[in-house]
């Protein structure tokens, strides 16, 4: 059984509100070879290479009501597991896929990974209910969950919206309403402290690297785009016509980003030096100059309730004098 709802007007209205305070400024016009962000291109792979129209079916059905019996739940991907465990259900995950790095489910038993699930691990779990990302490929791995009969339940994971709207719907969920209201106004307030601290500044010109070789980032219409934003940035790529597009060194060098935000994994041993090495992002002047902001991949890639700290570690870097010490 599918159970992806889409969002009726009250959950619109209670993820406006929520953001309504944290005005996005506008954008200006304008790893080793490989970056360790495993689990965003996961992600981008089943949600952001797809459109609206790759919804799952049903996502603008009734809202998201409470099911007595979801006992036992495995997500298929790591931000949504962080927001149960955030909104105080984590005795109810009972698996975790390969790119879950949460210490609280690290000895769960893995069902592998998000795009390619093994279902008779998830049969063999009792699983009551799966949480993915809507995406291309979801509908029909959602349609053979319903044949062993484990109910699916489809969340947008691509924006600050969206995060919002999965908190609530979560909580409804699992009957966790209280404190996942809570951590919608937690976050919600940390972003507009962000917002106040920077203020007027000038914005400051970045790139975000998903790829290396050949470069691959990140435009308007993503998570991360709006991090940029909210953090007092803007990203020089954001009118690219794909949201996760592939591009050349030519047109990085025309854009001229003032700093590169960098990705990468607790055990890279990626560097600046290593970074000055590499034909094509040696030309860069951010490069040159030093000024690659190197970001924890689990930490930064996931939209999740890490979200407010992001934000905050990324507008540190972009305005150090604006913070000068002081904590939300």
């Amino acid at each position: 059984m599918l159970l992806s709802f889409g969002r009726e007007n009250q959950m619109k209205a209670r993820t406006r509100e929520s953001l309504a305070p944290v005005p996005l400024r506008l954008r200006r016009p304008g790893v080793v070879h490989t970056v360790p962000v495993v689990c965003l291109l996961l992600v981008t792979s089943m949600a952001a290479c797809g459109n609206s129209s790759d919804a799952l079916p049903g996502s603008d059905a009734a809202p998201m009501q409470p099911m007595d019996d979801v006992a036992r739940i495995v997500s298929l991907v790591p931000s949504l597991a962080e927001l149960v465990i955030a909104i105080g259900a984590e005795e109810r995950l009972v698996a975790r896929t390969d790119y879950d790095t949460h210490p609280a489910v690290a000895d769960l038993p893995s069902i592998g990974g998000g795009l390619d699930p093994s279902l008779e691990a998830l049969v063999g779990l009792d699983i009551d209910v799966v949480l993915m990302p809507e995406g291309e490929n979801m509908p029909a791995l959602a349609a053979r969950l319903g044949e062993l009969g484990i109910s699916a339940v489809g969340f947008r994971t691509e924006t600050v919206d969206d995060l919002y709207d999965s908190i609530e719907r979560l909580g409804v969920l699992v009957d966790r309403t209280v404190p996942a209201t809570t951590l919608s106004d937690d976050i919600a307030q940390r972003l507009r402290y962000i917002s106040e601290v920077i203020g007027a500044r000038p914005l400051v010109s970045v790139m975000y690297v998903i790829w290396s070789d050949p470069p691959m980032t990140t435009a308007a219409g993503s998570y991360i785009d709006e991090v940029i934003s909210i953090a007092g940035g803007y990203n020089v790529f954001s009118d690219a016509p794909m949201r996760w597009p592939t591009v050349g060194f030519e047109s990085m060098v025309r854009r001229n980003p003032s700093v590169i935000i960098w990705p990468r994994g607790a055990d890279s041993e990626l560097t600046l030096d290593a970074v000055r090495d590499m034909p094509g992002w040696r030309d860069l002047e951010a490069v040159q100059n030093g000024r690659i902001v190197f970001v924890d991949s689990d930490h930064f890639n996931r939209p999740g309730p890490g979200l407010a700290d992001a934000a905050m570690d990324l507008a540190r870097a972009l305005h150090p004098s604006a913070f000068g010490g002081s904590t939300p």
